[in-house]
């Protein structure tokens, strides 16, 4: 007996391809920031490392190796100033953190209904939205704590390094289920709390009743699911490096080589540089979410298509499935309405 989870790889495509030929320029573009900002933006991380050393002679023009180079301004105020951008860096991460996980459901609601709508989900569903961003911030943290708790033995010595590695593997699994609770919140607690109005705890509550009442699936899934992850990301590198060259060419053209003729001197020459790889990083970024579009349109339908053959409770995309499954024409499975932003 075949299993829903094979079964809708196939369906998966074509529902794709239905809802993205239905699409049209505007919903792309709009679709393709939610893919940025949904495909894993998370917290980020950074390390600050200060080497102090002896103070130099003011009148030397060099320092002793180990020296933190001042280039004018006081130490203090360099830490202040590093200190000050690490917190900018935190701040954004959260932010972009907390506006993908509010986009989920815009991502699901578009799959859903065929219409892509940024500002109405996110007043719509800011506080689900929310609630998804605290339960990803928990998993991350269990995960942290994990692989310190391991670490710290160290602390002890040589007597230490055993215990790490005896405690590695164990915050390794942890790690490996945090991968996966993490993956099954994006792929079907959040169609849940989109469907029944639930919070997130409410939601995985429902889905756990039918991950017990259906194992078999869900392992398959988690496996087929691993495999189209990776053929994904090899596509989605392979789009980011013709996406880069794209916009290497013109962007050089245009920015760059007037800087080189300008001699790479002069205020202006250095603002029309700066100008330039302001304009080549967003046209890149935007570049990599029309990339990001039809894969991960792909992937959520294939969770969607179980979450549905599951239970029939939570299924969002009805049409789709019949469309898909009788073989009907793509423009008949719905999702030919535009959205008014």
């Amino acid at each position: 007996m075949s299993l829903y989870a094979t079964e809708d790889v196939t369906d998966a495509f074509h529902a794709t391809k239905a809802f993205l030929t239905d699409l049209d320029l505007p919903q792309w573009f709009r679709l393709a920031v939610i893919a940025l900002l949904t495909g894993g933006v998370s917290a980020p991380s950074s390390s600050f490392q200060f080497n102090g050393g002896t103070p130099t002679n003011p009148s030397s023009p060099t320092g002793t190796p180990g020296d933190f180079p001042t280039f004018g301004f006081a130490q203090s105020d360099l830490v202040a100033f590093a200190v000050a951008l690490l917190a900018l860096a935190v701040l954004i991460g959260l932010l972009l953190w907390i506006a993908g996980s509010i986009l989920q459901f815009a991502f699901v609601d578009a799959l859903a209904t065929g219409r892509v709508a940024i500002r109405r989900n996110l007043r719509e569903h800011w506080w689900k939205g929310f609630q998804l961003f605290l339960f990803s911030l928990a998993v991350a943290f269990v995960v942290i704590g994990a692989f310190l708790l391991a670490l710290a033995p160290l602390l002890a010595g040589v007597f230490g390094v055993l215990f790490v590695i005896l405690l590695l593997p164990v915050a390794a699994v942890v790690g490996i289920l945090a991968a996966v609770v993490d993956g099954f919140t994006r792929a079907f607690v959040v169609p849940i709390m989109l469907r029944e109005d639930r919070n997130v705890l409410s939601a995985w509550s429902r889905l756990w009743g039918v991950l017990r009442a259906n194992f078999k699936e869900y392992g398959a899934f988690v496996l087929l699911n691993l495999a189209l992850t990776i053929g994904a990301g090899i596509v989605t590198g392979i789009g980011a490096i013709l996406v880069a060259i794209v916009v290497a060419i013109p962007i050089g053209i245009v920015f760059g080589l007037p800087f080189v003729l300008a001699g790479a001197s002069g205020t202006l020459a250095w603002a029309w540089l700066a100008i330039g790889l302001l304009v080549g990083g967003l046209a890149f970024l935007l570049g990599i979410g029309l990339v990001n579009v039809p894969v991960q349109s792909y992937l959520r339908y294939y969770a969607l298509f179980l979450l549905g053959d599951t239970d029939a409770d939570l299924d969002l995309i009805p049409d789709r499935r019949a469309a898909a499954r009788d073989s009907e024409e793509p423009s008949e499975a719905g999702g030919s309405e535009t959205a008014e932003e």
